[in-house]
């Protein structure tokens, strides 16, 4: 489970570059820095930021500008993107011997948006969140390749269990 856990988005701080900064190369050479505002060209409206709700083709990189992950594609061009690389976990998790658990640590000093540390708790409550069925349009995968995630509801309905 933990495994598939590396897809479960967590809410977190926004890292932006401002309109100051931009350049010939569309600001992707410019220095990252806290605040500012960042506007985005999506052709259509980002109407969701709850990250339990969101599939990866719904709205584009739009999220991955304002969630943070336990691991995440490297940023760059070409097959070099694909691979996965740590976000807020320290390294790419560690499988158990028969791969059925996965472990992860969080890096030191990991902080939301308004300070308040992020546990790995937080962790924890985010992907079981993402079995409940009142949040749909999320994606499916904890669901479907979980043994018994289907029957899981999520910690709304199900407190007696967690995923």
């Amino acid at each position: 489970m933990a495994a598939a856990a590396a897809v479960v988005l967590l809410a977190g701080g926004v890292t932006a570059c401002g309109p100051k900064d931009s350049s010939a190369d569309g600001g992707a050479g410019a220095t990252p820095h806290k605040g500012g505002t960042l506007t985005v060209l999506n052709s259509e409206p980002q109407t969701n930021f709850d990250p339990a709700r969101l599939y990866t083709s719904g709205g584009g990189k739009v999220p991955s500008l304002v969630f943070r992950t336990l691991t995440t594609r490297n940023r760059e061009n070409g097959a070099a993107g694909a691979k996965a690389v740590p976000d807020l976990a320290t390294d790419t998790g560690r499988p158990s011997k028969n791969a059925t658990v996965w472990t992860y640590t969080l890096k030191d000093g990991l902080k939301f948006e308004d300070g308040s540390p992020i546990t790995s708790a937080d962790i924890k409550y985010g992907i079981e969140r993402s079995f409940a069925p009142e949040l749909s349009g999320g994606a499916p995968y904890l669901r479907d390749w979980l043994v018994g995630g289907e029957k899981y509801q999520g910690p709304y309905k199900d407190k007696s269990r967690t995923a």
